[in-house]
């Protein structure tokens, strides 16, 4: 079980603390620009960015393989009254050594949604992986 706790500070912060780390959220807005520290939308796509990549490279097919690159791409898409995510867009780009991984795009793009946060939230995620090996010219 992963437990975090959240404790809201002066009406303009909230200290996360998990595993004995602590991560502070700045909540009071800068001029005309929002919250200076994240959204929560946004840290939802921090954790979905964290866990993706991280469960596509840990992944049978990607571990022992040589990742010159891997970057993500994550949006979200609203819907208001009552504003919610319609759904998240991942654009996962991986630059490999191994020409043979170029084979194997499907098994990687499913790979890449294995992930707690991608079985959790279901279908609202989608994933594209673009797959590239710099000594094979597609």
């Amino acid at each position: 079980m992963a437990t975090v706790t959240a404790d809201y500070r002066e009406r303009a912060r909230i200290v996360f603390e998990a595993r004995g780390r602590h991560f502070t959220n700045i909540r009071t807005p800068a001029a005309d620009e929002g919250p200076v520290g994240y959204t929560s939308t946004e840290l939802l796509l921090i954790a979905v960015g964290n866990c993706t990549l991280g469960a596509l490279l840990n992944h049978e097919l990607l571990r022992d393989a040589e990742v010159l690159h891997a970057s993500a791409v994550l949006e979200a898409a609203m819907i208001p009254n009552p504003a919610r995510i319609d759904r998240i867009d991942v654009a996962i780009r991986l630059e490999v050594v191994d020409p043979a991984l170029l084979e194997q795009l499907e098994a990687i793009e499913i790979a890449s949604c294995e992930c707690p946060l991608c079985n959790t939230l279901g279908e609202k995620v989608r994933t594209r992986v673009d797959l590239s090996c710099p000594a094979v010219s597609r």
